[in-house]
């Protein structure tokens, strides 16, 4: 029994980490690492997390922790390892880190109403009762027919009971009221898993074996688009499962999680949990318990599923590794593929990294044997990849805007495709209906007055938007510059092109998947069920729609503007401009006929275009990296990125310069060189939420020394939201915008 403890307050207290409490006599039993407590702190009680027990008394007056509130730990020791890890790694501290993960407040466990029958009637009462009482004899039979003679109000009202004849039934003493835990439906395991390629075979294999040594390994799962990887990792699942230990598999996408979860499910029942940020606090943490409790033992979830509390891990896998959008942009900037591996690895476990296009760190690290590589080269249906055909947009200035950007190549292709009765994708990674609004006489633009963009013109509905901030106004009657007539809308986005699609086919069913068009409730599901289904001709879509979706009618995939995403002034742009070719494209020809793939550019000569219509992943790669060997960029150097940001931007930048020069004086200490610090200098988006923003990038090779120095800026600036000039550490940045 100890007497000390170091509890993380939820939430943190800024320029602080663990407080240390003494635990009361009565109390010491039940105290222990990863369980909540509620402790005093200044005038307030708060819930904490018992990170550790204390060793040495520190100085000054200790308080003492108030009650505990779990009888068995609600972060389990491996996963409180984790936490360590990633505060040591993203240099945060260990509060920070578990207050990512849990809430200052956990609902109870979802709850729902029952009726339980307390007393059968008679042959002869029951009669009698629906004689004098109809409604009130149907509530009866639906209740004593229910298994156990127990009823749930939902299930009630399903079979057309309502909640007057219920409570009747209670008054007449004829049943009483519980309140029991909500379960999760249980799906029925389906049948045997289908018959593997060799390629697959030979994947679950060497995982297969790797699980059963019960030592880490790390796979780097390489297959094409379409070959099958998610049937390989759910067979390992499978054999994970079978040495008693559990699995974690992680989407980069909400909308992915439902696809994968009806797939899992329909393997593995009720044994299922599901973990993502559209979930509610008390369906989440319900989900949380099962977990913890080992009632639920695979766990599919986005980005943050990788914390959740399985008992055993046993197998993490990361489909779509290469996504950015296991990179988490705000609070914690944790990477959540990374951090897969390393759980993987303190859990002694198998963790597999899926992707048609990986990221050139996880390929870098199969090369040098980090990871062993296994490949699906080939799909398990007739038809192979589709044949990719470049249309050079610059031969073609007329079609630069709006509709026209359509091109004639394309449009008879469409035209074709839907003569044939088959399915067509129409990607776009622009949101909106235009990209601003513009006077023509004056050229005065509305911008966003909180960040350094112009306003998005969504016509559907009616507004200007900023895809940043949120911030949201209608559009002037006239140019508020020199009051000359209405605006006019330049560039293109998702929502005209599904406009002027609508206008040019009026027979064909099209829709749209966008981040706009998720918001409504239920749309996405619908939109994807209906896309499934085949009752959609044309989809048009952002990048939602380039990855994990598997449609066998789609036979036509459009990419109107494929270098978009060369445009950015980000060393990875090459790489996720090939990535997102590759992975868009690989959505056609998945069932029985021939996919065609269309691609529209004004850099058709560039690197990322020609090897994505070639398919050539390989070949890209060898390329990249050889760029990034050069240059000293990852994954042959590390990075790490100082974000000052506040409202008086001649503070921030002043701040930004001083930092900086303290930097590098620091850098010549730990025998870094000049280079090795870079600014301070205005990102691209200079200006966010009202907040001016300077970055100063940190570069080496050497890690140790590069962590070194970005951690003797943790205490230069604070990191507190409302600071006048706050420091964020970025370690490892996907964005630089």
């Amino acid at each position: 029994m100890h007497g000390l403890v170091a509890v993380a307050p939820l939430p943190p207290v800024p320029r602080h980490d663990l407080l240390t409490y003494r635990v009361p006599e009565p109390l010491r039993e039940r105290v222990r690492p990863g369980v909540r407590v509620r402790v005093p702190l200044g005038r307030q009680t708060r819930t904490g997390v018992v990170a550790a027990f204390a060793g040495a008394l520190p100085p000054g007056e200790l308080r003492s922790i108030v009650d505990v509130l779990d009888v068995d730990p609600f972060l389990p020791a491996d996963l409180l390892e984790l936490c360590r890890w990633t505060a040591r790694y993203y240099l945060a501290s260990l509060a920070e880190v578990i207050a990512t993960i849990v809430p200052a407040s956990v609902p109870r466990p979802a709850e729902e109403r029952a009726l339980r029958l307390v007393r059968r009637l008679s042959a002869d009462e029951q009669a009698a009762l629906a004689r004098r009482a109809p409604a009130r004899a149907r509530a009866y039979h639906a209740l004593a027919a229910a298994p156990g003679a127990e009823l749930t109000v939902a299930a009630a009202r399903a079979a057309g009971v309502g909640a007057a004849q219920l409570g009747a039934l209670v008054a007449a003493g004829l049943a009483e009221p519980v309140v029991r835990a909500r379960t999760a439906a249980a799906a029925p395991r389906a049948a045997p898993r289908p018959a593997l390629t060799r390629a697959q075979d030979a994947a679950v294999s060497a995982i297969a074996q790797a699980l059963a040594g019960e030592q880490h390994v790390s796979f780097l799962l390489h297959g094409i688009t379409g070959s099958g990887k998610t049937e390989v990792f759910l067979a390992a699942a499978e054999a994970a499962l079978a040495t008693d230990r559990d699995v974690i598999l992680l989407v980069p996408e909400i909308a992915l999680t439902h696809q994968l979860l009806e797939r899992v499910r329909g393997r593995f029942g009720g044994e299922v949990a599901v973990l993502h940020s559209g979930l509610g606090p008390r369906e989440r943490w319900s989900e949380w318990r099962r977990i913890l409790s080992g009632r639920a033992r695979v766990v599919v979830g986005a980005r943050s599923a990788v914390f959740a509390p399985v008992r055993r891990p046993g197998l993490v896998v990361v489909d779509e590794e290469h996504d950015a959008a296991y990179k988490q942009e705000e609070g914690l900037r944790y990477n959540a593929r990374d951090l897969a591996v390393v759980r993987a690895r303190l859990a002694g476990a198998v963790a597999v990294l899926a992707s048609a296009t990986p990221s050139a760190e996880s390929y870098q690290a199969a090369l040098d044997a980090r990871h062993r590589l296994l490949t699906l080269p080939e799909r398990p249906t007739a038809h192979p990849l589709p044949a990719v055909e470049v249309v050079d947009l610059r031969v073609r200035a007329h079609d630069r805007t709006g509709p026209r950007l359509v091109s004639e190549d394309l449009r008879r292709a469409l035209e074709a495709n839907l003569g044939a009765g088959r399915q067509t994708l129409v990607f776009l990674n622009r949101r909106g209906f235009a990209v601003y609004l513009q006077c023509a006489g004056c050229g005065a633009a509305l911008d966003c007055p909180l960040c350094s963009v112009t306003l998005t013109w969504h016509r559907a509905a009616g507004a200007l938007i900023c895809h940043h901030c949120r911030h949201t106004r209608r559009p002037p009657a006239a140019c508020p510059g020199c009051g000359a007539g209405a605006l006019e809308a330049f560039g293109v986005g998702t929502e005209q092109i599904e406009a002027a699609l609508r206008a040019c086919y009026p027979l064909a069913v099209v829709d749209r998947l966008d981040r706009d068009a998720a918001q409504r409730p239920g749309a996405q599901r619908r939109i994807l069920r209906d896309w499934r289904a085949g009752t959609t001709d044309i989809l048009v879509g952002t990048q939602m729609v380039s990855k994990g979706h598997d449609v066998p009618g789609v036979t036509l995939v459009a990419v109107l503007l494929a270098d978009l995403s060369l445009n950015v002034p980000d060393f990875r742009a090459a790489e996720r401009t090939f990535q997102l070719l590759v992975q868009v494209a690989g959505r056609a020809g998945r069932g029985d006929a021939p996919g065609r793939v269309v691609v529209q550019t004004f850099r058709p000569e560039h690197p990322s275009m020609v090897a994505a219509a070639r398919h050539d992943y390989a070949g890209f790669m060898a390329r990249e990296l050889d760029r990034r060997r050069t240059l000293g960029y990852p994954p042959f150097g590390r990075l790490i990125n100082l974000r000052l940001d506040g409202r008086d931007g001649a503070a921030v930048e002043r701040a930004a310069r001083e930092l900086a020069g303290r930097m590098r004086r620091r850098a010549r200490d730990l025998g870094l060189d000049e280079a090795s610090v870079v600014g301070p200098a205005p990102p691209p988006l200079e200006r966010v939420r009202g907040r001016w923003r300077w970055q100063i990038l940190l570069r080496s090779r050497d890690v140790r020394a590069l962590r070194a120095l970005a951690g003797t800026a943790r205490g230069e600036l604070p990191s507190a939201p409302r600071a006048p000039v706050r420091l964020v550490i970025d370690v490892d940045p996907y964005s630089m915008l």
